[in-house]
């Protein structure tokens, strides 16, 4: 449990987990209940998409709370886009690709870093 105050960097990437969850959460719920119609999207996937957003949204209040878990589960997602990133520029070739692919894994290589400076190894421990 964190007994320091939390580093900016920590603050940073819980407040865009956080704001990612809730988007999650309201738009899988306007699709569930019709609101939003969206053809390619599956009831299932949105259900799965719906509770991926309540973990992220328990997982952001726990790195606001310097739990060391929740930055272990954070640091695995942005690593998985990392890779999805990087697998989507080898499969697609194309520019347009290639730029939003560089984009998303520097942010997540960005997020990683801001969880694992001294000031925020100190706040988790």
């Amino acid at each position: 449990m964190a007994t320091n105050s939390r580093p900016a960097g920590v603050t940073f990437v819980a407040v865009l987990a956080w704001l990612s969850a809730l988007l999650q959460i309201l738009l899988s719920i306007l699709i569930l209940t019709g609101v939003l119609s969206v053809a390619s999207v599956s009831i299932p996937s949105t259900w799965f998409a719906l509770l991926v957003g309540l973990v992220t949204l328990l997982v952001s209040f726990g790195l606001f709370g310097g739990r060391n878990i929740a930055r272990v589960i954070v640091t695995v997602s942005l690593a998985l886009s990392i890779v999805g990133a990087v697998l989507q520029a080898i499969v697609h070739q194309n520019a347009n690709v290639l730029v939003g692919s560089l984009i998303t894994a520097l942010l997540a290589l960005a997020g990683i870093v801001m969880l694992y400076t001294a000031r925020a190894n100190s706040f988790f421990s």
